[in-house]
């Protein structure tokens, strides 16, 4: 049995504390992200081009533009996440979930990119899309339920119970 790791010692501890952080921002970079999809799926204006390059330099839309830059930055911020999770020892159900989400994140621009290349027609490719970002937010919810502050002090147990945060903590 491991020993109940207190509100106050996650907090002081800057690993755990950077992954929280970074969690919470890629859950709202997630959410914009599916805000920015929405309204270029409703209201957006597609350039008349298949080429990956033209649809990126050459889109009038700039709310388009903001969905390739944003999912460029969750791509990156998934892999930080993933990265400062590993190095910091963290348990390996949590660093599987943030791994499994970035590959989310991977298939959703890659479902992206082949929407793209099929000239913004291809309904396969758009519901790939949403699958993928249904996926990787599922991923990061569990992630932060795991990452959540447990002991006495909070007001409910986390996915991870009263389990410690990284592997090696050890009960006393």
């Amino acid at each position: 049995m491991t020993a109940t790791v207190p509100v106050s010692d996650v907090a002081r501890n800057p690993d755990d504390r950077r992954i929280v952080m970074l969690l919470r921002a890629l859950v709202i970079l997630l959410s914009l992200q599916f805000l920015l999809g929405m309204w270029v799926n409703l209201f957006g204006a597609f350039p008349p081009t298949d080429n990956l390059g033209t649809a990126v330099g050459s889109t009038g839309d700039p709310v388009l533009t903001g969905h390739y830059v944003l999912a460029v930055v969750l791509l990156a911020l998934g892999v930080v996440l993933v990265a400062v999770a590993s190095r910091s020892g963290a348990r390996r159900l949590l660093v599987g979930m943030l791994s499994l989400g970035l590959l989310s994140l991977l298939w959703a621009s890659a479902a992206g990119m082949e929407f793209v290349l099929s000239g913004f027609s291809s309904n396969v490719d758009s519901f790939s899309m949403a699958l993928a970002f249904i996926a990787a937010t599922s991923c990061y919810g569990v992630a932060q339920a795991l990452v959540v502050p447990r002991g006495p002090e909070a007001s409910f147990r986390s996915l991870g119970g009263d389990r410690p945060l990284h592997r090696r903590e050890r009960s006393p």
